[in-house]
């Protein structure tokens, strides 16, 4: 395929970006790559030339969730100087300010694509699997800061906790999308934290 005229990085993005937001206000099966040209402002022949399908542009929506999600928590973990607690404060509040700019659609952007993609796109969801699993080794090394840093008590299996943290986390969120109550994101997080104490 021959490249278009304005085929640029800044028009993938911004295709990826407006399809992010679509598809979680929408339903992936609802939205047309049609929608995502007018609502983008770019042209159709820009982006089928980055995207082969929808499918395509699902996976590169996927992994620009990724990306930020990952790069607040390498920023978190490390920022060795602030107690932990205030870490997972900062994160929980940079999830409660997304779902608020959303108006509560797509608390969990993995949960809410996993459960709207089809069978078929294997490779998002994949990416949306993969994602969890290096989720909790990456919360695991900040529960262990705590430990070390004294803020949580001694013998606690930091990799079990990460587990259950990022088990009720996801809980919260949904909860949080059901009732329309962003406190609940951090009430459960401070129970959560009052545990390892």
């Amino acid at each position: 395929m021959s490249k278009p005229r304005g085929s640029s990085p800044v028009n993938r993005t911004k295709a990826v970006e407006v399809a992010a937001q679509l598809f979680l206000r929408q339903g992936y099966a609802y939205v047309s790559m049609d929608e995502v040209v007018r609502v983008s402002g770019v042209s159709k022949s820009n982006i089928y030339y980055h995207f082969k399908n929808k499918e395509e542009l699902l996976q590169a929506v996927v992994q620009f969730w990724i990306a930020q999600y990952e790069s607040q928590l390498y920023l978190l973990l490390s920022q060795r100087e602030r107690g932990v607690e205030e870490r997972m404060n900062s994160f929980l509040a940079m999830l409660s300010a997304g779902i608020e700019s959303r108006n509560f659609e797509g608390t969990c952007p993995f949960v809410t694509l996993y459960m709207h993609a089809p069978d078929h796109a294997s490779h998002a969801k994949e990416s949306i699997s993969n994602f969890f699993r290096e989720l909790i080794p990456m919360v695991e090394k900040l529960l262990q800061q705590g430990v070390e840093r004294g803020e949580f008590r001694k013998g606690i299996e930091p990799g079990a906790a990460a587990a259950l943290f990022v088990a009720a986390l996801e809980g919260s969120l949904i909860l949080a999308g059901t009732s329309r109550n962003l406190d609940i994101i951090e009430q459960s997080a401070q129970t959560f934290c009052q545990m390892l104490r």
